[in-house]
């Protein structure tokens, strides 16, 4: 992820890319997934995803769905034209993350509970290694298709402060070891803090503490630096266009924009141009559009006395703000509608006209929705 979408512009009626996926689990510890018809919204199938499912993804190509079960340790596959398990995968302790890399040959899931990294084959589902990386915990996964890494980040357990692994496709490695700029680096493992420049050889690390690193395809780690420009910056998502949009720590109200920010070889920080972009205190998930015409950003109720979502036009440079009384996940089908999770069930959002549709209920009070995707990302 970035959280632009770098397959799949043009969607098919039969791939999985057409439908909008969320994750639930009911008072009992059953896991389930709801398939949404975006064209209805209605849910057309209800598929079983073990006891608590922690993480989704799909594959570039949208013809498989992956669900990471925070529970039983495992990764289900579906088809997401039959809708029908096509295996399972077992993956270390309390799986948080998953991505499948841009060529969809590999699956990568960041466990949380044990410092490890679990990769398989996204094709045949055999399962490939555990990377280990000693006193992390992993919790998020970047990819870009200009870059032959897998970056994850990890919290680490001693010292405290955060760091990250950047793991070669091609062959698992040599992964190159990087670190967020100075001591006391620490990230909201809630969301993720990286993300990846078009360029492929430069990526974000946003934090209280932010840094850039530059990487070579051959040569890996040849010059990090930290940079005030991105202190205090939580999540962001990096445009193919060059624009690069973060958010910020609860107590900040508006949105950091740089465009073409990166670094060289000899560390030097470069960026075109930089502006705020007025938000609101409790920006919490950034989403883009289909085709990156429109970023997304969750406001929960912090100074905005119900929260909601605000939408930028990327073309326009101006927002709007939907008022929502839930909000939890946000995934964007097309540039025409987007949908935010809730406590029961998910909220459907014109964007042309910003306003809220008729909310799909996923379950009754004795249901939580947890994550909701539509089309690829590579971040997760």
């Amino acid at each position: 992820m970035n959280m632009n979408r770098t397959a799949n512009r043009n969607r098919n009626t039969r791939s999985g890319l057409s439908y909008v996926y969320v994750s639930y689990v009911s008072i009992n510890n059953n896991g389930y997934v709801a398939v949404i018809d975006p064209t209805t919204d209605q849910i057309i199938k209800r598929i079983s995803a073990g006891y608590n499912p922690t993480a989704m993804c799909l594959s570039p190509s949208g013809d498989k769905l992956y669900v990471a079960d925070g529970l039983a340790n495992m990764v289900y596959v579906y088809s997401t034209d039959t809708f029908n398990l096509i295996g399972s995968v077992p993956v270390d302790n309390k799986p948080v993350a998953i991505l499948v890399e841009p060529s969809g040959k590999k699956v990568y899931v960041a466990n949380y509970g044990n410092p490890c990294l679990t990769i398989f084959d996204a094709i045949t589902l055999s399962f490939i290694g555990n990377l280990y990386s000693v006193d992390t915990m992993s919790f998020a996964i970047s990819c870009n298709e200009n870059s032959p890494y897998v970056y994850v980040a990890c919290n680490e357990i001693h010292p405290t402060r955060d760091s990250t692994l950047a793991i070669r496709i091609i062959n698992n490695g040599p992964n190159v070891a990087l670190g967020p700029a100075g001591p006391g680096t620490i990230h909201d493992s809630t969301r993720n803090f990286l993300t990846v420049h078009p360029n492929g050889h430069t990526l974000v690390e946003l934090g209280n503490i932010g840094a850039l690193d530059f990487l070579s395809p051959d040569n890996g780690l040849v010059a990090a630096a930290p940079t005030s420009s991105l202190d205090n910056t939580v999540s962001g998502i990096y445009l193919d266009n060059g624009l690069l949009f973060c958010t910020m720590r609860e107590e900040r109200n508006f949105l950091k924009l740089f465009k073409n920010l990166d670094i060289d070889v000899n560390s030097k920080i470069t960026y075109d141009d930089y502006k705020e972009i007025p938000s609101y205190k409790g920006q919490d998930k950034i989403r883009t559009s289909l085709t990156q015409k429109y970023i997304g950003v969750t406001i929960q109720a912090t100074d905005h006395p119900t929260g909601g979502l605000q939408i930028y036009d990327v073309d326009r440079g101006t927002s709007r703000f939907v008022e929502l009384t839930s909000i939890g996940d946000l995934a964007f089908f097309s540039d025409t509608k987007a949908y935010v999770g809730g406590s029961t069930s998910v909220q459907p959002i014109d964007l042309t006209s910003a306003r809220p549709l008729n909310p799909i209920t996923i379950g009754t009070t004795y249901f939580k929705v947890k994550n909701v995707i539509s089309g690829y990302s590579n971040q997760s």
